[in-house]
């Protein structure tokens, strides 16, 4: 007999699937079992900037077309702070740079789901644009927290944890998940929605049954060098058995500290032109490595990770990306 979590799984599976914003078709991806690895990048795209949104969605979409180019296209994107309604000038954000892909004969699916707004007035969700047919998606809703981006003012804000299955040819089916931790709030309360997170993982992966290779990407708003913060990376690698994607590949701990360089750094990297306090309108400081991309249950452990758009003239956002290549065998 299922028990109640399974069941509500079931359930959520059935509602989610009819609230999400998805467009999918049959794979695109049969070169990611000759090439032997994956591509994958999560970004950032900073929801409250909208006069160079579409120059940066535009430089998002000649990266990838440039990494098709050379033989190396970009399988996943993972997308947070997609943005639309009337207030932002578009109907959705990750539709607009999946038309950028297209016009540049790009085939990606796509994937959103809302966490906070009203659609039609302002809204921003996560997104995933996949090379790879998507099977289905599935999210949950993480502990609703009253965040306090500057002093004296407070603002409730909604997170959300999103999965796409997807099935890539002649390797098999993978479950990529997709986050976006709150930024302003007490480490405690990140944590407690990290717990959320890891307990619809492994609510997830029973529910879908057998060893599933995992992608859990993000922007997680942790970042590793201030102790009061180390839970939820612990949680993650530790608990849960994720390798940290970059760490990994460049055999670092914090990876963005002046003992080991500010190589690693996704967000606030100087020299960023939108990396500023939204209120305070002053430069945001130190820069900081919050966004990652985890893995777990791969055959392998082979993995190359860089961060991208983290020079002038490449800006894309107040983050950089990370972009990393998962071994298959």
């Amino acid at each position: 007999m299922k028990s109640i979590r399974t069941k509500i799984i079931t359930v959520s599976f059935i509602f989610a699937a009819s609230l999400l914003w998805a467009i999918s078709s049959p794979a695109q991806c049969p070169d990611i079992s000759t090439r032997g690895h994956l591509n994958v990048m999560t970004i950032n795209l900073l929801f409250s900037e909208i006069q160079d949104r579409q120059i940066r969605l535009e430089r998002i979409a000649a990266f990838a077309k440039d990494q098709a180019d050379s033989g190396e296209p970009v399988d996943f994107i993972l997308l947070q702070e997609v943005v639309g309604g009337l207030l932002s000038k578009t109907v959705n954000s990750g539709q607009d740079l999946h038309n950028l892909l297209a016009q540049k004969e790009l085939s990606y699916n796509l994937s959103f789901k809302l966490a906070n707004g009203l659609p039609g007035i302002l809204s921003v969700g996560n997104a995933i644009l996949s090379r790879c047919e998507i099977v289905y998606t599935l999210s949950t809703v993480l502990p609703f927290v009253i965040e306090e981006p500057f002093q004296g003012i407070t603002v409730p804000l909604k997170r959300i944890v999103m999965m796409s299955r997807v099935k890539v040819p002649r390797v098999g089916k993978i479950n990529v998940y997709n986050t976006h931790l709150c930024a302003f709030c007490e480490p405690e309360a990140r944590l407690q929605q990290a717990l959320v997170m890891a307990d619809f993982i492994d609510e997830v992966e029973s529910f879908i049954g057998g060893i599933n290779p995992i992608i859990l990407g993000g922007d997680f708003n942790t970042d590793v060098n201030l102790p009061s913060e180390i839970g939820v990376y612990n949680l993650i690698t530790e608990q849960l058995g994720f390798i940290d994607s970059y760490a990994e590949s460049h055999n670092c701990i914090s990876c963005c500290s002046q003992v080991e360089g500010y190589g690693g750094c996704t967000f606030a990297v100087s020299g960023n032109p939108y990396a500023f306090d939204f209120f305070t309108h002053l430069p945001e400081t130190p820069p900081e490595r919050i966004d990652y991309i985890f893995t777990r249950g791969f055959p392998t452990n082979k993995i190359d990770s860089s961060v991208i758009f983290d020079v002038a003239p490449n800006w894309v956002s107040d983050h950089s990306a990370v972009l990393t290549k998962i071994g298959l065998n």
